[in-house]
């Protein structure tokens, strides 16, 4: 059999535009009957969820409508709702009309979206649901969506916060006495005077990698301190080793688990040739790849990247779409895209399995911060930390004050992975179990972690075989585990844990139509959806419909959908149904700025052909 790669690809598209309806007719809101599930009919979601008491906060609604329904005054209506679902107001109009000032990139999608300002007056919950009518005595709504309310941070709070932590600086460099070697008596002395500071409710300590400070005011902070070795590199994810010596007993990974030399043996995959196959519950989502690498100068020159890249263009496959966010690149925001990736790695530091670290510096002027971070910091979902390094000769240097996720920060992300495969390559990522249920809950299916302090040189060798096994030698998650060891104190074990044991990369077409009514299966560049009509075309078949496009504001240059896929020796024959819109100036034809819509299939030796 040959295996072949599908790539299609939109470039320079510009939809047709629809009339938007108008917003002159007053919307008339009557008390409305008991809400059944049989009303249901999409599902509502917000950007942030969650805000601050008495501060105007701008929220992003998205309203996807099911397949089949349609509003007769093209709008939704945003509504208050109190515990018991009865409506108390009205927050504002969803609308469909391709306008991204209100939020919406394509018209007539049956995506209804707004930003509309909020300003709640009491702490608690904000309880809201949209709704639309479908005729004159039907209306159908959403699901009730909660965003949380929290008090201000205070200037009190917030300072005590930074005092303490850079007090502890101060602490920790005189516990020290100079000698580095005496990290771990000093990190437990430093808990113990940080749990007798004003403000600190709590200390939490795993290893010598980090300290977590639960205060009292609610917000969490901590200190992540990295010994330097004697060429001032750092060695481990954060913290100290302990003893640096290799271990000789279970300290290496067995020959027959190590990377060199293994064979590639072609896995038997059989291809579901059906028309309406649905997306493989056993394949990993989607060919898109995450390396979130905050620290990558720092760690230099124990950097897992570059591995992982060379490993992922060995596979026969060649469609995997590769994104690297290193240092400052690696921001908070972008944690919100990690459910785009099919397989993510976090090369950072972490703490005892509940958090890991951003790049992001900390800036209390920065309008984010106002806007989004204060609520974050309320809710427990973000901290911050005290990046610190330790010299050889027991200096303490602060590099900076960074954020930190905390694992209810991974439990929020809008939207949930496509049974995606996780390696968390930062200290202590499975001590505890919170990071891992965290990204488990939210659709993947596989976690990767350690179970103590772990040094990067064994991070880029776990990282350099995991994808191997993955990507080239097409194994799945569990078949991909090996039991290891880091040979360098203090031994930190390497673990997995899974959702689902025969998750792999998928060597079948699946979600070829696009009836799980999501992007499931298929690698996007650019802007690629899924949706249930669009203006006047609905779904040649079933329910749903893919599309790849550029000129809606969300990219400017080009749009691709691809998948990897095994052709058998009796397939000769492959059918697609497609619609190609574009709103081409007449000048532009023939020149270099004309549309075109093209597919192509590229072979496992790197030769396409364009259909």
């Amino acid at each position: 059999m040959k295996k072949v790669f599908l790539f299609v690809s939109v470039l320079i598209i510009s939809m047709i535009i629809y009339n938007g309806c108008s917003e002159d007719n007053p919307v008339v809101v009557n008390p409305p009957p008991p809400v059944t599930t049989d009303s249901i009919s999409g599902t509502i979601i917000s950007s942030p969820g969650e805000m601050i008491v008495n501060t105007t906060q701008s929220v992003q609604f998205n309203f996807t409508v099911n397949p089949g329904i349609t509003f007769t005054d093209s709008l939704a209506t945003l509504v208050k709702v109190d515990a018991n679902n009865n409506e108390t107001g009205v927050l504002g109009t969803l609308l469909d009309d391709g306008n991204l000032l209100n939020g919406d990139e394509i018209a007539k999608d049956n995506v209804y979206s707004a930003k509309i300002d909020l300003n709640e007056t009491a702490e608690g919950s904000l309880r809201v649901r949209a709704k639309g009518n479908v005729s004159s005595t039907e209306t159908k709504y959403s699901q009730v969506l909660t965003i949380s309310v929290y008090s201000d941070i205070t200037p009190q709070n917030l300072g005590l916060l930074f005092n303490t932590q850079a007090n502890a600086k101060t602490q920790l460099e005189t516990l020290l006495g100079g000698n580095p070697g005496n990290i771990e008596s000093a990190s437990n002395e430093l808990k113990t005077w940080l749990e007798s500071q004003p403000g600190v409710s709590s200390v939490e300590k795993g290893g010598s990698t980090s300290l977590l400070i639960n205060y009292s005011s609610g917000l969490k902070g901590g200190l992540v301190f990295s010994v330097l070795n004697s060429s001032g590199q750092i060695t481990t994810r954060g913290g100290y080793g302990g003893d640096r010596s290799p271990k000789r007993t279970d300290a290496k990974i067995p020959v027959e688990n190590q990377t060199t030399g293994t064979t590639f043996k072609k896995s038997n995959v059989s291809y579901n040739n059906t028309d309406n196959s649905m997306a493989d519950p056993n394949a990993i989502g989607n060919r898109n790849v995450l390396i979130y690498a905050p620290f990558e100068a720092a760690f230099a020159p124990f950097n897992e990247r570059q591995n992982i890249i060379n490993r992922l263009n060995q596979s026969d496959c060649k469609g995997f779409n590769i994104v690297s966010l290193t240092n400052q690149q690696a921001t908070v925001s972008a944690v919100n895209t990690f459910v785009n990736f099919g397989y993510v790695v976090l090369a950072t530091h972490g703490s005892q399995g509940k958090s890991f670290a951003t790049g992001e510096v900390v800036d209390t002027n920065a309008a984010i911060y106002t806007s989004t971070y204060k609520a974050l910091l309320q809710a427990g979902k973000l901290a911050i930390w005290k990046n610190m390094t330790i010299s050889s000769t027991g200096n303490v240097n602060v590099n900076a004050d960074i954020y930190a996720v905390m694992s209810p920060y991974i439990s929020g992300i809008s939207g949930s992975f496509s049974n995606s495969v996780i390696l968390n390559n930062s200290c202590e990522s499975t001590m505890n179990p919170d990071l891992g249920n965290a990204f488990l809950g939210k659709g993947a299916k596989t976690y990767y972690g350690y179970t103590k302090v772990v040094n990067s040189g064994f991070c880029v060798t776990i990282a350099d075989s995991i994808t191997k096994r993955l990507a080239v030698d097409n194994k799945t998650t569990s078949q991909a585990f090996f039991a290891a060891t880091d040979p360098v104190g203090p031994n930190a074990v390497f673990q997995i844990k899974v959702g689902n044991n025969d998750l792999k990369f998928s060597s079948s077409l699946t979600n070829a139509n696009f009836e799980d009514g999501n992007i499931n299966g298929w690698t996007k560049d650019g802007d690629g959806r899924v949706i249930s009509r669009l203006g006047f075309l609905d779904p040649t078949q079933g329910n749903f419909m893919g599309i790849i496009s550029t000129g809606l504001g969300f990219t400017t240059s080009s749009g691709s959908i691809s998948q990897c896929f095994t052709v058998q020796n009796n397939q000769s024959t492959m059918t697609l149904k497609y619609n190609f819109l574009s709103e081409e100036f007449l000048e532009f034809i023939n020149s270099q700025f004309q549309d075109f819509f093209e597919i192509k299939i590229i072979k496992s030796d790197g030769s396409s052909v364009v259909l």
